[in-house]
């Protein structure tokens, strides 16, 4: 597979892996697939950092109230009960609810509302705030009855009994979610880069190999599998930093105390996708070559030299025939 379409693949991982998380932290709640009025969701926002809680607000309406005076009472009243029943129509508590309107009084989840009070209208506005600090979300029935007061009452919903459905909500903070979104995309680029890019990008030392050093001294240098270069001599000035070893890879320095200027780097042929080791030199450092191919084979011998040293050795490396 080519660098193009891992890298493109690994792009489109961390943009899925995005748009799940935002589609996990920024869900509703299920359908109830109830044949019930609804009315609109209550959407709170979860307090985070130094953002308070905010709580929304739904209205629905209450309609068809006709009262009749009767004539010992010129004022008389009626109550209305709001009960709260979850979706298995047990009584839930109305501690969590909060009923507003800007007709009557509401006492708890008690409404009274005097003829003076109606001013002639035959519908009332009923707003609802639900604390989610209290009340878990979920899909909830508000039943609304009627109480005998001291009035007749001719005409109330249609004469039909109101039960209306209502979703709550929790969302997570805005800030909190693109804090989330971007630990999750700085994870996933972590793993993508580190599983799958960086050592297509920046290959190692994988097929490890040793240079047999015979001349200035007799001894043996095991390239670090983790490398991405061996530099040999003190004349080649690169960034060696902690970042740039975890995100790129090591360097691994050689006869540091030397004027040589010479990089052996691991390279991916794009032909059979094997890696292969190239050495390569600069400035003063010249270099004597048998049996030199493209890339470095098992038992070639190299000679590095510059106008005061000498380095030889035989690459050892029987992946690399």
């Amino acid at each position: 597979m080519s660098k193009n379409i891992i890298t493109i693949v690994s792009v489109i991982l961390v943009i899925v892996g995005s748009v799940c998380a935002y589609s996990y932290l920024n869900k509703g709640q299920e359908d109830t697939q109830l044949d019930i009025l609804n009315i609109h969701k209550i959407n709170n926002t979860a307090s985070f950092l130094w953002i308070d809680e905010q709580q929304d607000e739904t209205v629905f309406y209450i309609s068809g109230i006709e009262m009749e005076i009767i004539s010992s009472n010129p004022n008389p009243y009626f109550e209305m009960l709001f009960n709260v029943k979850d979706v298995t129509n047990n009584n839930y508590s109305t501690a969590g609810f909060s009923f507003s309107t800007k007709i009557g009084s509401f006492s708890d989840n008690k409404l009274r509302i005097y003829y003076n009070d109606l001013s002639g209208d035959n519908e009332i506005e009923v707003k609802v705030k639900v604390n989610t600090n209290i009340v878990e979300e979920g899909n909830y029935f508000i039943d609304v009855q009627l109480n005998n007061g001291t009035f007749d009452l001719s005409k109330f919903n249609s004469g039909v009994a109101l039960r209306l459905g209502l979703e709550v909500n929790e969302k997570t903070a805005l800030l909190k979610i693109w804090l989330s979104i971007l630990l999750v995309i700085t994870i996933l680029s972590l793993g993508v880069w580190f599983i799958l890019l960086k050592k297509m990008y920046y290959p190692t030392f994988s097929n490890k190999g040793q240079l047999n050093i015979s001349e200035p001294e007799l001894l043996t240098i095991f390239l670090n599998k983790n490398a991405r270069k061996l530099i040999i001599g003190n004349k080649l000035k690169v960034k060696d930093s902690f970042l740039t070893n975890l995100f790129i890879g090591e360097i691994q320095h050689e006869f540091q105390d030397s004027n040589h200027s010479a990089v052996i780097s691991p390279y991916e042929d794009w032909k059979t996708k094997k890696i292969f080791y190239r050495l390569s030199y600069k400035g003063d450092t010249n270099s004597e070559i048998v049996n030199a191919e493209s890339y470095m084979k098992h038992l070639d011998k190299y000679k590095l030299s510059t106008n005061e040293e000498i380095i030889s050795f035989e690459y050892f490396n029987i992946k690399h025939y």
